[in-house]
């Protein structure tokens, strides 16, 4: 909304002249030297320049849902949860990784059973073989008696009971030694799963982001993301909340330094032409006990887009930053701030209602008003707001003039008729 300071024009009156049944009026204003001020009213949002993002870790390139989160504006302690997120694939892969840890330890345990019972038996077998070995030892005293049949079958006896004995000792040798081998494989198995697990672990617990440091958090924008429509440019974001889906890398909280703030508002397109970086704003900030304080424009955005709440307006908005010029502690980020963006201002100048000015001969003119009839002034003219144009040159500020074209007869060389005069005089507040 374009509006301009410092001007109070009661409404309207008056001028007139008679001469015999002729009814000649000019309706006429007096010139007085005043401020002019030309300026935009916006709405804005309060935010810090400068903020201390609160990243969430990277689990594993995964999305993240908001479980919860600190509210909006919140003064948080050292340590304090500010942020619980969940990721139901690494819970999955967390549980898995445990289930197979558990598995793997009961098949362990019965390998190592199964271990143990083989070993127990072939060292039964060896033993058996050993015992048989020393009673065949113990036959050879009937060689000196027996017959030489006799003796060559004590001899083979001798001979089978020593290579079973060997074959037992061997086969308990490589018993052994597959048994530790499958063992080794299955506890490196458990290892890696529980090392996995932990990773899942240390994933999920890192989830829940703990504040390092005191102060007041704000919530995160969103990435915009714009959209074309039918009725023009849309777009979806804004701050993070409870069930919001987050990407790696992307801020959840902010704690924003207090020291230095900016206005972020939304300017419909019209007014948005006519802003220039370095203009002057007077910032209210009524939720502050209406703080009042001042600010530059900083930059404006040159990409549009159609404001949410006019999503069926073809109107586009542009979003202009504002810095504040000192900070308050009572300006908090996200309050709400009323901003008057001056687009121009002149002090101790002349400026008329632009209906005022005529075009005579491709030049501008004024009809001034000198004792009963009036005369024709040129004039430069300067900026314009809505209904006010400043005047460079022509006049003195003391004039009267008329607010519409005087009759013929009413002009210098013309008739002379004679003319009541009244007129509005502009004030300059206090």
């Amino acid at each position: 909304m374009r509006v301009i300071f410092y001007i109070f024009f009661p409404v309207a009156i008056l001028l007139f002249s008679c001469s015999g049944k002729k009814d000649n009026r000019v309706i006429t204003f007096r010139l007085t030297k005043s401020d002019y001020t030309e300026k935009i009213s916006v709405q804005g949002t309060v935010q810090a320049v400068v903020n201390f993002p609160v990243i969430p870790p990277n689990p594993m390139f995964y999305q993240m849902t908001v479980l919860r989160l600190a509210e909006d504006g919140a003064f948080v302690k050292k340590g304090d949860t500010i942020c619980v997120l969940t990721v139901p694939e690494v819970e999955s892969m967390y549980l898995e990784a445990n289930t197979s840890v558990e598995t793997l330890e009961a098949g362990l345990k019965r390998t190592e059973a199964d271990n143990r019972l083989n070993i127990a038996l072939l060292e039964a077998q060896l033993a058996t073989c050993e015992a048989q070995l020393k009673i065949s030892s113990l036959d050879t005293l009937k060689m000196k008696f027996a017959s030489e049949v006799e003796r060559r079958l004590l001899e083979l006896e001798m001979k089978k009971s020593l290579i079973e004995k060997q074959k037992t000792e061997k086969k308990l040798v490589s018993t052994k030694l597959i048994g530790e081998t499958d063992i080794r494989q299955i506890k490196a198995r458990i290892a890696q799963e529980k090392s996995k697990a932990q990773t899942m672990a240390d994933q999920i617990n890192s989830l829940t982001i703990i504040a390092q440091r005191d102060g007041l958090v704000t919530r995160a924008e969103s990435s915009k993301v714009y959209f074309f429509t039918s009725s023009g440019m849309g777009a979806f974001g804004g701050p993070v909340k409870e069930g919001s889906v987050m990407f790696p890398g992307r801020p959840v909280l902010q704690f924003p330094d207090l020291s230095l703030m900016e206005v972020s508002a939304e300017v419909a397109e019209a007014d948005f032409k006519t802003i220039e970086k370095g203009q002057k704003v007077n910032i209210v900030v009524d939720a502050a006990k209406r703080l009042i304080t001042t600010g530059i424009v900083n930059r404006k955005s040159l990409m549009g887009h159609t404001a949410e709440k006019y999503s069926d307006s073809k109107v586009k908005f542009y979003e202009v930053i504002i810095d504040v010029d000192s900070c308050h502690s009572k300006m908090k980020p996200g309050l709400s701030a009323g901003c008057e963006i001056i687009l121009s201002e002149a002090r101790d100048t002349i400026f008329i209602p632009t209906q005022a000015i005529f075009e005579r001969d491709s030049a501008k003119v004024v009809y001034v008003m000198e004792k009963e009839n009036f005369s024709q002034v040129k004039v430069g003219t300067g900026s314009s707001g809505s209904s006010y144009t400043l005047i460079t040159y022509g006049l003195k500020g003391d004039e009267v003039i008329a607010l519409s074209e005087p009759p013929n007869s009413l002009i210098a060389n013309g008739k002379q008729v004679k003319v009541k005069s009244g007129s509005i005089k502009l004030h300059n507040p206090k």
